[in-house]
């Protein structure tokens, strides 16, 4: 399988939320998020203090990370590379992604102060660090040379891979103190997973034909996106009430990717245009 950044951005519980009936949707208001001068832009991450990360190309096909905090924008670009995505940010500031280097791999990194730090787990062929909590633990990604794609935690300087018992892939996206989010093959089709003290929930749109766990916050509520066939997504939202589905107004293709303490979401939709980020803040 050769990995590209269409394959990381879509690779990309059951008993403790024990409802699959659909919330009532509250009011919400949206606003699109697009990088000054990119053509097309992707919402990753965020943190409590509205802090948004995420990449952005050009026309010729150039990938920037990005931070946008307070209307200021900050570019992440890793060393020689074709491409770079920033996937995570926490409360301290701290930023995760990937970067395509000029060897043809994928390497994961830590963004910190303006200081880029590389991230490979150990044999891998490629690394991708997905997210990070407030304690500077890390998830992410890594492909095998069997072209095997398998979750990772990196916790100070250890290393622990993360597999769904039986699957044959297994991503690790989120994490905080209550667990960690990804997402994995099923017999129905891809679906979302939620990880406690080595206890695996799988999580599952109903009537999805695939379904991602993508992010947690303290409350343990839950983003992911959920397709009914493969040219079709929505974003959702898990907490104990059941499933919220919702998309970007207008848009039949919208992803969720993370979600803060707030409840504010981020995600990406696309449009005639491109593809575009947004954000998603409940009105109270």
């Amino acid at each position: 399988m050769t990995p590209n950044k269409n394959h990381l951005l879509m690779a990309f519980a059951g008993v403790l939320f024990a409802v699959i009936f659909a919330a009532p949707a509250r009011a919400q208001t949206y606003t699109q998020i697009d990088c000054p001068g990119y053509a097309y832009t992707h919402a990753f991450g965020l943190n409590d203090s509205g802090a948004i990360v995420g990449d952005c190309e050009l026309l010729d096909g150039t990938i920037s990370g990005f931070i946008r905090h307070r209307g200021n924008w900050t570019i992440i670009d890793g060393p020689g590379a074709l491409a770079t995505t920033a996937w995570g940010i926490n409360n301290l500031g701290a930023v995760v992604g990937d970067y395509f280097g000029a060897d043809d791999r994928f390497h994961g990194f830590l963004y910190v102060d303006g200081k880029l730090t590389t991230i490979d787990f150990p044999g891998a062929v490629h690394t991708s660090a997905q997210g990070l909590d407030d304690f500077g633990r890390i998830v992410g990604i890594y492909i095998d040379h069997r072209g095997t794609w398998r979750g990772y935690s990196l916790v100070g300087k250890k290393f622990r891979a993360i597999e769904f018992p039986g699957a044959d892939y297994t991503t690790a996206v989120g994490i905080n103190p209550l667990g960690i989010v990804g997402s994995t093959d099923g017999s129905g089709g891809a679906r979302g997973y939620f990880l406690r003290d080595g206890r695996y929930w799988p999580i599952a749109y109903p009537g999805a034909i695939a379904t991602t766990a993508n992010r947690i916050n303290y409350s343990g509520e839950i983003v992911g996106t959920w397709g009914p066939s493969q040219d079709v997504a929505h974003a959702y939202l898990l907490t104990r009430r059941g499933f919220e589905s919702f998309d970007f107004p207008g848009s039949t293709f919208t992803t969720g990717r993370d979600i803060n303490n707030w409840g504010h979401i981020v995600g990406s939709f696309l449009d005639d245009v491109g593809n575009h980020g947004y954000l998603r803040v409940p009105q109270h």
